[in-house]
């Protein structure tokens, strides 16, 4: 949900997801010849796989069968949510289409789908610390 001044916005332009069947997403891994389309990997037994949409729903993409692909797990969530990733482009594109509105983001919060903001810097000690040598410890010899 987007918020821009007094008007709200329910997923600007998305489409609802549907999931596939089991039967459709052995027939997509057939299609591709078990390979990731992501990384160009093969998916061996046992790996861990995703039903992924390759255009995201909210950039415009669709459920149909050529927008959708098997793909590692991992794979799937550096597309979704990597710097540049889905989630990011999401966010940027519904900033796009409130500023052409003429409607002005609320301040202080981001938008749904926006990446965490930078955490603040962590405390540093009150005074270096100083490494200390141990003492070489005896060494026993049997006789």
């Amino acid at each position: 949900m987007i918020r821009c001044e007094t008007v709200i916005f329910e997923d600007v332009g998305t489409t609802p997801r549907k999931p596939l069947s089991e039967r459709q997403k052995l027939a997509l891994h057939e299609k591709q010849g078990g390979i990731c389309p992501l990384c160009n990997q093969p998916m061996l037994p046992g790996d861990k796989l995703t039903d992924e949409h390759l255009r995201a729903l909210g950039l415009g993409g669709s459920n149909a069968p050529d927008n959708r692909a098997m793909v590692h797990t991992p794979c799937a969530l550096a597309k979704t949510n990597g710097p540049g990733g889905d989630l990011a482009r999401i966010a940027k594109a519904k900033a796009q289409k409130c500023a052409s509105l003429g409607f002005k983001t609320q301040k202080g919060r981001p938008l749904q789908g926006a990446p965490f903001p930078k955490a603040e810097p962590q405390c540093r000690a009150s005074k270096p610390l100083t490494k200390t040598r141990l003492p070489p410890r005896p060494i026993y010899v049997e006789r």
